[in-house]
């Protein structure tokens, strides 16, 4: 499959509010969230936001404290972890405010088990003015709207919920070698249920099935009842069993 990025609709919706943020007017808010169930493309999309802006992009973990989020931060801004969190803070502040750019989080969601992170996160964009957009799942958003002192600062909501067939479509042009037709593209997305994830990995399928055949194309007959995705199997009484 090429290496290639589908610029699908939710795509250009987080490009247009990357933007706002970026070149929002004096006294304006610069914050986001970007929300969405697992598989549905926001990492993804957030690495190419991130290259196509040169922003800083950290991924949070679940052994992270205050320290190790600043730490983290201060590595990708090309210094290095302190003793000190207020000599991170101040360090980060000043390299931020002399080259603004923008800071997305993804995994965000860890950032709530200590409170003391989402503090420092808007002490250093309140100080340096640098956009940031914290990604993570639903219930993280929830979080947010009542963390107050943070929410506050949000001037963009923005949400993935997954590929439409008009976008799978897409995704399939841009990324598979082989031709893909309509019906079994309708299958995929009906399988897949618009999961960006899936969806990959249902035509890199197809498209192996294609090349190891000799096809230029595959329709929905040709593929016939082959798995599209590696689903985990089932175990015990419900597992089905063949006959010899």
């Amino acid at each position: 499959m090429r290496h290639e990025i589908a610029t699908t609709k939710e795509l250009k919706m987080l490009i247009g509010g990357v933007e706002d943020l970026i070149n929002r007017p004096y006294g304006v808010d610069g914050c986001g969230v970007l929300s969405g169930d697992p598989g549905v493309g926001k990492t993804t999309g957030i690495a190419y936001v991130a290259n196509k802006y040169d922003a800083i992009y950290i991924r949070a973990m679940a052994t992270w404290t205050v320290t190790s989020m600043l730490g983290e931060l201060c590595k990708e801004l090309g210094g290095h972890r302190m003793c000190r969190r207020s000599d991170m803070v101040d360090y980060i502040c000043r390299v931020m405010g002399e080259k603004p750019r923008p800071i997305f989080i993804d995994e965000a969601d860890y950032l709530f088990r200590h409170i003391d992170m989402m503090d420092s996160i808007r002490d250093i964009y309140d100080t340096s003015g640098s956009p940031v957009v914290l990604i993570g799942m639903e219930e993280m958003a929830r979080k947010i709207q009542q963390h107050g002192r943070f929410a506050r600062r949000i001037t963009q909501w923005m949400e993935f919920t997954g590929l439409d067939l008009e976008d799978l479509k897409l995704v399939a042009k841009t990324r598979c070698e082989v031709g893909v037709k309509d019906d079994l593209m309708e299958y995929l997305f009906a399988e897949g249920q618009g999961n960006v994830g899936r969806s990959i990995v249902g035509l890199s399928r197809i498209e192996t099935f294609a090349k190891s055949n000799g096809l230029t194309s595959v329709d929905r007959a040709t593929w016939g009842n082959r798995p599209l995705f590696y689903d985990q199997p089932v175990f015990g009484k419900g597992r089905k069993r063949s006959i010899a």
